[in-house]
């Protein structure tokens, strides 16, 4: 009876870790709060999957403006137990959607993943030639539709389930600035 007691035990506990894995790398937690503050934030949808994707500014001649130089210090950065990245500044949202607290626009995605961001510049340090980012460029234009929340005012903040509301009601656009 003791080692069926024990196995018990053991399963319960590990369902009771794994559910708890899950939620502190969750990316679709509602209940995560977004304020409208500068810098703001940005809600948008691209042409292919990118979320997992580093990107870099780009000007109007698409030139490489701002580079990302992430290291598992980072604050942006959360490594799990097992070593995996995760970005903590990005989620995703209904019907595709994103919300980001770091992007901005014009940018380039590539096809660097921020797992091979941070593993390289741990490696290499800080200096990343921008041509190692131009190289694995993917796409210049990769929005079909991009919000910000510029002009709000008063700030307030919002929920990511408050922001899941608008995409389903259609109202994105009574509340953030569409620039694509």
């Amino acid at each position: 009876m003791k080692g069926k007691s024990l196995i018990l035990a053991v399963l319960i506990i590990a369902i009771i870790l794994a559910c708890c894995k899950k939620e502190k790398t969750e990316p679709n937690n509602q209940n995560i709060v977004l304020t409208t503050e500068t810098p703001g934030f940005s809600i948008y949808k691209t042409k292919a999957d990118y979320f997992n994707c580093v990107f870099v500014g780009i000007d109007s001649n698409e030139n490489i403006t701002m580079t990302p130089a992430y290291n598992s210090n980072s604050p942006f950065i959360l490594k799990d137990e097992n070593g995996n990245i995760f970005y903590t500044q990005r989620w995703k949202l209904n019907q595709g959607y994103i919300v980001s607290k770091e992007m901005s626009f014009p940018i380039a995605f590539t096809s660097i993943t921020f797992q091979e961001l941070v593993e390289y510049t741990d490696k290499n340090g800080g200096d990343i030639p921008i041509s190692w980012f131009n190289s694995r460029i993917v796409d210049k234009n990769p929005f079909t539709e991009f919000y910000y929340t510029k002009n709000l005012n008063p700030p307030r903040e919002i929920t990511l389930g408050e922001i899941n509301k608008m995409i389903e009601d259609g109202t994105l656009e009574t509340v953030f600035t569409r620039i694509r």
